[in-house]
């Protein structure tokens, strides 16, 4: 891995998925690689759906991440 792919690689983990609490993609990807299978569940490890907007921002980008990192996802 060159250092473009690292520095891209890092920007990406360290992405703002919930703006409202400032918490970044890795913290959403652990959470789901330790076991949370849901939006709901997923809210309750992080406080992520809690800030200013509800979740309206953070809501459809945790699902994508459920979708892309879980075979299904719970609902």
């Amino acid at each position: 891995m060159n250092i473009e792919d690292t520095r891209k690689e890092w920007l990406l983990l360290n992405q703002k998925v919930c703006i409202c609490k400032g918490i970044p993609r890795k913290n959403f990807i652990a959470a789901i690689n330790n076991g949370a299978r849901s939006l709901a569940e997923i809210n309750r490890i992080l406080g992520s759906g809690t800030g200013e907007c509800k979740g309206e921002r953070c809501g459809p980008k945790i699902e994508t991440l459920l979708v892309e990192f879980v075979a299904e996802p719970e609902k």
